[in-house]
């Protein structure tokens, strides 16, 4: 697979190395816009945008017609506004902001990292419509430009050509508690959105691998146009494999079958250790803040390589994040499966062994445009 700098422009599988990406970032601002995936990568059916920064003030109320924006946050705190309710987002909480809903956000540490998909795609545009070219480090600090003269003029004819309406009627107010209707996810999607709490919702144990997933956003809560699961995996569960750090991509075998979807393409975000990932016959390893686009009509399988991984896989539609959750079980313990050996690792039994897994997964190939191949 091939390793390169900023997305290719084309439909074809890719990594990109971490703080990577097509780099842009507004005029006066402490931050840069990471574009790790597009439009032209996706035929406009999602982008893939990280951003980093530093302190910095909100940047204004709007609203999009047709684009749902999502935030997730990586590192340091952010707030996140949506219609009437805004919250302040640490390390692993998530904001998904519908179509119509008055939003804005606002990065409050140091160091900020956060990480969103767009969709549709090709709304990114407005970055390279508003942004400059970025070729630093991190991002900007010392901006102290009048953005009257250098970055209001292209905001007003943004948003002439993009979907960005100003609300700037819109009374500031201070982000709220987090409330306990943040912990679950809504199972459907309206104007204002939600909040999910990092490690909170749902969770999902596949036991062929041991590996746990977590939805973020599901096709409920999306009007099925996308998902965002967090992947939690360990080498430890491929009994075959002697060293859970080698370095050899070859040697995990626990990892899900091999899936190839007709439609949905896949951007795997990873946060911690080591993923092995082979797609179309190329075995290729992702560790911390690298990306990984897998193109529909690829045939792929991912695993952990190391001891423990984790990461966030972005697909439009239900993609595998759904395939694993509905062929896997309930989980409710934090973290990946803690036990190597344990009973519900051994050949599935529990849960009817490989051959019941590959038939659940057939059943899917209507609904979802999986093949187990």
């Amino acid at each position: 697979m091939e390793r390169l700098t900023t997305p290719p422009s084309t439909t074809k599988p890719y990594t990109l190395p971490s703080f990577s990406g097509e780099l842009w970032t507004i005029p006066t601002s402490n931050s840069v816009m990471r574009l790790l995936v597009t439009g032209k990568e996706t035929a406009n059916a999602f982008a893939v945008v990280s951003t980093g920064g530093t302190y910095d003030k909100p940047i204004g109320f709007h609203y999009h017609r047709e684009a749902h924006d999502v935030f997730l946050c990586l590192k340091g705190t952010m707030n996140v506004w949506a219609d009437d309710q805004a919250r302040e987002l640490g390390e692993g909480d998530f904001a998904s902001v519908p179509p119509t809903t008055i939003h804005q956000y606002q990065i409050t540490s140091s160091h900020t990292e956060f990480i969103g998909l767009i969709i549709p795609g090709g709304w990114e545009e407005f970055f390279r419509f508003i942004g400059e070219p970025y070729s630093g480090p991190l991002f900007p600090t010392t901006d102290k430009r009048n953005p009257f003269q250098v970055l209001v003029p292209k905001l007003i004819a943004a948003t002439e050509k993009f979907d960005m309406i100003p609300a700037r009627e819109k009374p500031h107010y201070d982000p709220q508690p987090w409330s306990p209707t943040d912990s679950t996810l809504p199972g459907h999607c309206s104007r204002g959105g939600y909040f999910l709490r990092a490690g909170t919702g749902t969770k999902c144990l596949l036991p062929s691998t041991g590996s746990v997933i977590r939805p973020l956003a599901t096709r409920a809560e999306t009007d099925s146009k996308f998902s965002v699961y967090e992947f939690h995996a360990s080498s430890l569960h491929n009994t075959t494999n002697p060293n859970p750090n080698s370095s050899s991509a070859d040697s995990t075998k626990a990892r899900f079958p091999a899936l190839k979807f007709t439609t949905t393409h896949h951007a795997i975000y990873v946060i911690d250790g080591t993923f092995t990932l082979t797609v179309n016959g190329e075995t290729t390893l992702a560790t911390g803040g690298e990306t990984v686009f897998v193109p529909a009509g690829a045939e792929w399988m991912f695993g952990a390589q190391s001891r423990y991984a984790r990461c966030y896989v972005f697909a439009n539609g239900g993609g595998v994040g759904e395939v694993m959750t509905r062929v896997g079980r309930e989980w409710s313990e934090p973290g990946v499966q803690p036990e190597v050996g344990a009973e519900v690792l051994v050949e599935g039994k529990e849960d009817g062994g490989e051959e019941t897994q590959r038939e659940k997964i057939r059943g899917l190939e209507g609904e979802l445009g999986v093949v187990d191949v």
